[in-house]
């Protein structure tokens, strides 16, 4: 079992000191010119019920943007302090919306920090709880039958928040997804399952990880296939972090990806394998803008949050534990990325561009950090 408890407490101590020095390194892991609200409902994929909090810009006096964030990891339970303003009334205007996807299992407060970050930049944002994927309602099945339920969410929360929350334009979408949420991210926007890809893999690696899915593939396939799915042209932008299942995905449809595409990865992840899956994600991808972030010697769990609490228990420890990063570097990497990305290229910031290099302009963290730049 990966526990390394001095260093834990050592990251937890330093971890006020490293947010003031990112944030001063670079405007864009500071706070945004808006003011943040946050509200939870529901929304529906066909019966699959789904919970979601969505982070807006918002009316409201600076003192009234506090919250408090609840979720588990695992089984163990934790609370954050956010800076939102529960059920503040949402400023009118349109915004680009944005929707993310959580990793097998996890919950939509996986990457809080960097919803309520968007937002406070300029967007609608919205995470979801899918249905039989959290770690409250995990089913066993759901690790196949979320290959086409979870893609299929994401298009629904696409229509149902603009209904809840005007402000959403959902017409100028992005998507973010973690892991398996990667993944679920990837085909929303039109990448489709590849039952010949596959087959061809997992000869090739004694049908390694994502193998699993091989005995359901054709029915899978057939919802979600790579002749089935197309691209949603609400969908303009998608940035996805450690995605898993590289070999589940259409070399012809990341062929006729046309949307910007940004892909973050540590360099020793164990789930989503780098070769397998961002990286071949990356050089498959058509995209006219892509990029693809390596963080040197992270694993699989940078990208999300793991409070104090996780550490009482070392087994959901395991779960979100970072050893040879500190999650406040790591948290204001994807911060800043995020904001240049999004940015760029769906609020149009051309300004933005210089930011997102090899040369790591403005990174808030440089070291250890290698940024790619496709054509």
């Amino acid at each position: 079992m990966r526990i390394l408890p001095i260093i834990a407490a050592a990251t937890l101590a330093l971890s006020a000191l490293a947010v003031a020095v990112n944030q001063a390194a670079t405007s864009l892991t500071a706070r945004g010119e808006y003011r943040v609200g946050v509200r939870t409902i529901n929304a529906l994929n066909g019966t699959r019920k789904l919970t979601l909090e969505v982070w807006y810009p918002a009316n409201l006096a600076a003192n009234l943007e506090a919250t408090t964030y609840q979720s588990t990891v695992g089984a163990t339970p934790y609370a954050v302090k956010g800076q939102a303003g529960r059920d503040a009334p949402a400023l009118e205007g349109k915004f680009p919306l944005l929707v993310y996807s959580h990793g097998q299992p996890g919950s939509r407060m996986q990457a809080a920090y960097l919803l309520e970050h968007l937002a406070s930049q300029g967007y609608v944002v919205a995470g979801i709880d899918h249905a039989e994927a959290t770690y409250a309602d995990l089913k066993q099945e759901s690790y196949v039958a979320g290959l086409v339920d979870r893609p299929q969410d994401i298009l629904a929360v696409l229509g149902a928040v603009p209904k809840a929350v005007p402000s959403a334009d959902g017409n100028n979408a992005g998507l973010i997804g973690y892991s398996y949420g990667g993944y679920s991210s990837l085909n929303a926007a039109g990448l489709g399952l590849d039952s010949a890809n596959l087959a061809e893999y997992c000869k090739a690696s004694n049908n390694e990880g994502p193998c699993f899915i091989q005995p359901f593939i054709a029915n899978l396939e057939a919802v979600r296939g790579a002749s089935v799915v197309k691209p949603d042209p609400r969908v303009k932008v998608v940035f996805v972090m450690a995605p898993y299942g590289g070999p589940w995905l259409s070399p012809k449809n990341l062929a006729d990806m046309r949307v910007p595409l940004f892909i973050g990865i540590g360099s020793d992840d164990k789930v989503a394998t780098p070769a397998r899956d961002a990286i071949s994600d990356f050089k498959r991808s058509g995209s006219p803008k892509k990029y693809l972030l390596t963080l040197e010697g992270a694993t699989h769990n940078p990208w999300i949050v793991c409070p104090p609490e996780i550490r009482s228990n070392a087994q959901d420890f395991e779960r979100c534990s970072e050893p040879a990063w500190n999650h406040a570097d790591s948290h204001a990497l994807t911060m800043h990325y995020a904001s240049a990305f999004f940015g760029l290229h769906l609020q149009g910031k051309a300004n933005l561009e210089g930011l997102l290099t090899p040369a790591l302009e403005g990174a808030p963290v440089t070291k250890r950090v290698k940024l790619e730049v496709g054509k």
